[in-house]
């Protein structure tokens, strides 16, 4: 066997450490930080326990073969510390744990303090040779307790007040140094101690000052006169004290062994050194913050305390042992008073601090994948892209958007439409507001080969009025039903035509439905069915212009129309002939087309013939993007545009229905984002969006809705409910949209809308496991 030294034989291994910054926020409590210490103090290991075999050797002695180790690694133990770094605007709280064992820590500080934000920093703050630094010492022996209160903040209350003596540039710090021990020989200890307390002798923790001494010589002399009393006496002790006594108990600080010290016989001990630093441009200053910082641990004296003295000695934030400094046998509870952060209260008192506004939580595992992003969300200091959810059964539900003017609606529009039509699904714009900026940016953003852009203000690309998507089908039964859908959405159309918010009368609507009938029967158009209700002779034209197959399912609805037909009798022998048309009885049909009528650019349409019309069902299976264009300019009144978006509305409706018809197969289906911004400004589109809401996502249509607060979308509010919608409450939105939605954004809160940062997003979105809630920052700009 070749022979190795001592050296390659025996590898130090040494831990690396990892520097946490926390982060607080509003809702961070201390009530449970001893957790963390009795994680710390699980991280000890004895001698055995680091030793690690790297390489054996394999030999045989006496026929038997054994496994003898060659090369052998030995882990030095690992500590954890804990910093508060203070300037007099500036405070930051930081861990040094060990890279091995960072998960454990992590997930402890994730457990004690839920929505803090963690992260990986590569330094710390360094205080030079010149600074004043003190160490904390017990001056009681170990097993004593200091002051174990989970309710209170007082320390780190009391350390956090000496920003108030700082001024500009001076620094200071509090470092804690935590050292996993065993805890083998510690009941013994604690017992040796309280039978001390118990026969009132001292318990100094210095054995070499006077003050000790003194204490030992009167400890002595009381035991001297109680022995000599109980020889000569015969009578029993009465329990009553002598001066002697009264005078050592005094001495000792009266200890009645509090309930903290009761409970550190059973608690997790750590090996713990304190050391308090100050630097300053003022050396009078300097040492003063220091003082002032070692005095704050006065709050918690108990049956012990901290009391400091100077130390000379200087160390790295990575040393295990701080050469030099006193080391005090803590409890897990006393070090809950040590591991403190600022909550609410200390924030609000010190605004400088760096903290999270806002609360976080983890997006769900399916939505940190998808097809549209809707930002990033840290948590806990990690960054993870959020999207939209891409469930079968979810993906085409309802989205929410509300924010102010000028908030990022538009810049996130224009990013969910890139993603859509990356992986080919098609965006349809319902662009309606001012000048069409919102398809102008978003049409910016693809080339002409992916976009159609439907200029409704152009007269030379005008559509002419009417669903030319249904087509005509040599099928009676299809064609009669194709006939039938046209009339129901120009039904939808007529009746969103009137200002006293009432709908034809029954009468009234089955001449329309009579009319629209005959004419759709036959391929005409929406013009065709008012020169149908108007004209007898165009009556008359249409009626025997249906086809043998269709009479008998227009029978009923072609004796409706003859009833429109005025007469005139004959003279003599001569037939009665028909002169003309009941007005009367079509006079609500009338208002309103002379309603229609009244916009240029709808008379226009209704002029024009559906011959040259864009086919949307074809378009709809195409990944593009498809600006509606209707600029403000285009009407003069709201309603008026109301109208105009009402026809698309209903003319977009009927193509999915088409194209869901003709396909058949839902997986062939391409996904259709339908975008409204501002959809409030038109109130019967609102109306007939709101009644098709829930039955959009079977046709393959995800509704992409935008508002400045949910009050604005009445008419649609309470069927977002029932539709399963999401919701993204961007930055600045009114705290009202909030309180609608107040029970289902738990465990967030409205001042965490309001302290929103800009281009953030506080979001409700549908996933598997029901509603997810978390803070994304919006998706930047397309370039």
């Amino acid at each position: 066997m070749s022979q190795i030294s001592l050296r390659d034989a025996i590898r130090i291994v040494r831990p690396e450490y990892v520097f946490l910054k926390l982060k607080p926020n509003n809702s961070i409590r201390n009530n449970n930080t001893h957790k963390i210490a009795r994680a710390i103090a699980s991280l000890y290991k004895n001698v055995l326990e680091n030793i690690k075999k790297e390489e054996v050797m394999a030999t045989r002695i006496l026929g038997k073969q054994f496994f003898i180790p060659t090369k052998v690694s030995l882990e030095t133990s690992a500590k954890v510390s804990y910093f508060i770094y203070i300037e007099k605007k500036k405070v930051e709280f930081y861990f040094i744990a060990p890279k091995q064992h960072l998960s454990v820590i992590k997930e402890k500080i994730g457990d004690v303090w839920t929505s803090i934000t963690v992260e990986e920093v590569d330094s710390l703050p360094e205080f030079g040779k010149d600074a004043t630094r003190y160490q904390l010492a017990y001056t009681k022996e170990d097993a004593l307790s200091l002051n174990v209160d989970r309710r209170d903040n007082d320390l780190l209350r009391s350390t956090l007040n000496v920003v108030d003596v700082m001024e500009d540039g001076d620094r200071a710090g509090v470092f804690y140094n935590f050292i996993p021990a065993s805890q083998f020989s510690w009941r013994s200890t604690y017992k040796h101690t309280i039978e001390k307390v118990k026969s009132k002798k001292p318990v100094d923790r210095n054995k070499l000052g006077t003050s000790y001494v003194f204490k030992m010589a009167v400890s002595f002399l009381v035991g001297t006169v109680d022995a000599v009393t109980s020889v000569f006496s015969d009578t029993k002790k009465v329990n009553s004290e002598s001066p002697l006594e009264s005078l050592l108990e005094r001495l000792n600080g009266c200890i009645k062994i509090s309930d903290s010290t009761q409970r550190k016989a059973t608690a997790n001990i750590l090996d713990t050194q304190i050391i308090v630093m100050s630097k300053s441009d003022d050396t009078l200053r300097q040492r003063n913050n220091a003082k002032s910082l070692a005095r704050t641990f006065d709050t918690i004296s108990e049956d012990n305390e901290l009391t400091h003295r100077s130390y000379k000695g200087e160390f790295k934030y990575t040393d295990r042992l701080l050469r030099g400094a006193s080391v005090n046998k803590i409890g897990d509870e006393e070090c809950q008073s040590f591991i403190s952060i600022a909550g609410r209260d200390l924030l609000e008192q010190h605004n400088f601090i760096e903290r999270v506004e806002t609360q976080e939580t983890e997006v769900p595992e399916d939505l940190q994948e998808g097809v549209m992003c809707v930002g990033i969300n840290r948590y806990r200091g990690n960054d993870q892209q959020a999207f939209l959810s891409n469930d079968k059964e979810y993906k085409n539900l309802t989205l929410v958007l509300i924010g102010p003017t000028r908030a990022g609606k538009s810049t996130l529009i224009g990013n969910l439409s890139r993603d859509a039509i990356v992986v080919g699904e098609c965006v349809i714009i319902f662009d309606y507001i001012g000048s069409c900026q919102l398809s102008s940016e978003v049409a910016a953003l693809f080339p002409a080969s992916q976009r159609l852009v439907i200029d409704c203000e152009d007269p030379t690309k005008m559509q002419g009025l009417g669903y030319n998507e249904v087509g005509l089908s040599a099928d009676p039964f299809r064609q009669y039903d194709n006939a039938k859908k046209q009339t129901t959405q120009l039904m939808s159309l007529i009746n969103s035509i009137n200002a006293d918010d009432t709908r034809l009368s029954a009468k009234m609507e089955r001449y329309l439905t009579s009319a629209a009938l005959v004419v759709f029967i036959t391929g005409g158009s929406i013009r065709d069915v008012f020169g149908v209700l108007q004209d007898h002779k165009a009556r008359g034209q249409f009626i025997k212009r249906v086809p043998a197959s269709q009479q008998e399912n227009l029978t009923e609805y072609i004796s409706s129309l003859h009833e429109l037909d005025e007469w005139k009798e004959g003279k003599k022998e001569a037939p009665p002939e028909i002169v003309g048309t009941k007005e009367h009885l079509i006079t609500g049909v009338i208002d309103r087309l002379n309603k229609l009528k009244a916009n240029t650019y709808m008379e226009a349409m209704l002029k024009k013939s559906t011959a040259g019309n864009i086919d949307l069902v074809k378009e709809l299976q195409k990944p593009q993007l498809i600006c509606l264009r209707m600029p403000e300019t285009m009407f003069g009144t709201d309603g008026e545009r109301d109208i105009y978006t009402t026809y698309w509305i209903t003319k977009l409706w009927l193509a999915l229905q088409i194209r869901e018809q003709d396909i058949g197969d839902r997986t062939k289906l391409v996904k259709v984002n339908l975008i409204i911004d501002e959809l409030y400004q038109v109130e019967n589109t609102q109306k007939f969006l709101s009644d098709k809401l829930s039955r959009l996502a079977k046709f393959g249509c995800k509704p992409i809705i935008s508002a400045h607060y949910l009050n604005q979308i009445k008419h649609i509010r309470d069927e977002l409910r029932s539709a399963n919608a999401s919701y993204m409450l961007i930055s600045g939105c009114d705290k009202k949209n909030f309180s609608e939605l107040e029970s289902e954004l738990h465990p967030y809160k409205e001042e965490d809308l309001l302290k929103l940062p800009r281009y953030q997003s506080l979001n409700l979105l549908k996933s598997k496991e029901g509603y997810a809630r978390f803070i994304t920052k919006l998706p930047k700009p397309i370039n």
